[in-house]
């Protein structure tokens, strides 16, 4: 298969390229638009800016891959807010050029979504449930599994994620770190109790308190699953438990064998709070993903079978790049 990435430098994009490489029969081509990878690569890197509808129809055009997993994302919600015309051109715009694109040139297109297209007010959510965004990244997401719906004669998977954490395999100091009111706390977390610090786990207002935390090289594979498949539609490629704030920072301390005493629950910063003030943010999201695992034939990773394999790779990448 020829396998074109966006996003490859980020968490989820240099999983999907590492998963590939150890394959043996996938030919990679990798998006790259800012930082290059930390190290050399035997992949081509296409430098691309996805903004640009006729660069996008153009490279792959040129690169005529079977599929494109297009992960590149824009995380940083206070900047989305006051940039909107500009993320959606590049969110928005950049999602209906690869989907139209793909269509043109017969390569399914797997898009990567994200469980903040629901509002984390009902009890239980598939994936058929009707999206319902509180927020603007959610918002795009939205829209942006729904273009691609309406995009004629195109063969795609909607692969949705949550709260990914994992090690960056192309450009570690790229990795998010940082403390935040979404579910991607598990690196942050880790960070601060390797380092013998404590880890402030905020408990609200504004946090999404309960979401399926997907380890980076898990959703991965799925997503590596549903280029390979036929089936067009929404698939939950996330962690197949709930875990709330709190315990999933719990869990982290026992395996990586720390005090719990580390983890510090604490309120939102004030500071934070200020800078969300505009926005919602989805409270509790619980899924299920019953109809992805028959549809792959797999089941993802429960939190602590995540949790361990996160440590493996943890330890072995620690152990080569210290």
């Amino acid at each position: 298969m020829r396998l074109y990435i966006t996003g490859g430098t980020g968490l989820v994009g240099s999983n999907i390229i590492r998963l590939a490489r150890a394959r043996g029969d996938i030919e990679i081509i990798a998006s790259q638009y800012g930082p290059e990878p930390e190290w050399d690569v035997d992949y081509e890197l296409d430098p691309l800016d996805m903004a640009d509808a006729d660069a996008v129809r153009a490279s792959l055009r040129r690169y005529k891959p079977d599929a494109v997993i297009h992960c590149a994302a824009i995380l940083d919600h206070a900047y989305m807010d006051a940039n909107r015309a500009a993320v959606w051109g590049a969110t928005v715009g950049g999602n209906l050029a690869f989907a139209r694109s793909c269509a043109e040139i017969g390569a399914r297109y797997v898009f990567v979504s994200s469980d903040w297209v629901f509002d984390g007010q009902q009890p239980l959510v598939d994936e058929d449930s009707p999206p319902m965004p509180v927020l603007f990244y959610g918002f795009m997401k939205a829209v942006c599994e729904r273009d691609i719906m309406g995009v004629h004669g195109l063969s795609y998977g909607i692969g949705r994620l949550a709260g990914v954490y994992g090690i960056n395999y192309s450009t570690p100091s790229l990795l998010r770190k940082q403390n935040d009111v979404g579910f991607d706390l598990g690196n942050y977390v880790v960070d601060q109790l390797s380092r013998g610090l404590i880890a402030e786990i905020w408990t609200g207002p504004k946090v999404n308190e309960v979401a399926h935390a997907t380890l980076a090289s898990d959703g991965a594979e799925m997503l590596l699953r549903l280029a390979e498949h036929d089936e067009n539609g929404v698939f939950h490629c996330w962690g197949s438990e709930a875990v709330s704030r709190l315990q999933f920072a719990y869990h982290f301390a026992d395996i990586f064998n720390v005090d719990r005493t580390l983890i510090v629950p604490v309120p939102t910063d004030p500071v934070v709070l200020d800078r969300y003030r505009h926005m919602n943010i989805p409270f509790r999201i619980v899924t299920s993903n019953e109809k992805t695992r028959k549809a792959l034939g797999r089941s993802t990773y429960k939190v602590l079978e995540g949790m361990r394999d996160y440590k493996a790779q943890w330890n072995d990448f620690h152990a080569v790049n210290n």
